[in-house]
């Protein structure tokens, strides 16, 4: 987490890198760059299909 001065503003720095790392044209170079990889965002019913085999693997 970042600190934040007396104000109660985050650090100019920090916040540059955060509005970088955030902004679509950047994130996909990003993530090349540090060698990242995207989880793709699952259709609601995969998602639910997962936790119903997650909480059924659970109760063995």
């Amino acid at each position: 987490m970042s600190k934040r001065d007396n104000a109660g503003q985050k650090p100019p720095l920090a916040e540059a890198i955060r509005q970088f790392i955030s902004a679509e044209d950047n994130r996909h170079h990003v993530h090349k760059l540090l060698g990242l990889e995207v989880e793709p965002e699952l259709p609601p019913t995969l998602a639910s299909l997962l936790e119903a085999i997650d909480r059924a693997r659970r109760a063995e």
